[in-house]
């Protein structure tokens, strides 16, 4: 079932910079499996809370559960997989924003 968009979510082009990252640094280690879409909701999800200060318990239904949601954050948190993403983001904007102010070659 597809769910409304929010405003702090991931867009598409920040999910295609940042899905090998997420790939490379969650490997399957036991327990359920998660599918690499189920990672994108999670970060929506963290970024849904950092953007509207709501606490974990008041998570919209929408997301997964916020039990779930907040052992990836303390997890992402431990390991620096934010600052990483981070300067995946940051690189992918600027390569954008150089290609952008190129001078077309005749």
């Amino acid at each position: 079932m597809l769910r409304k968009k929010y405003l702090s979510d991931l867009t598409d082009s920040q999910w295609e910079l940042i899905k090998e990252l997420i790939e490379k640094e969650c490997p399957y280690q036991g327990g359920p499996k998660i599918k690499l879409e189920e990672y994108r909701e999670i970060l929506n999800a963290i970024y849904y809370i950092n953007k509207t200060g709501v606490q974990w318990a008041y998570l919209p239904h929408d997301f997964p559960p916020y039990t779930t949601v907040n052992y990836h954050y303390m997890k992402f948190v431990k390991n620096g997989l934010f600052e990483r993403i981070n300067d995946h983001l940051r690189e992918g904007a600027r390569e954008t924003s150089a290609l952008k102010k190129m001078p077309l070659q005749v």
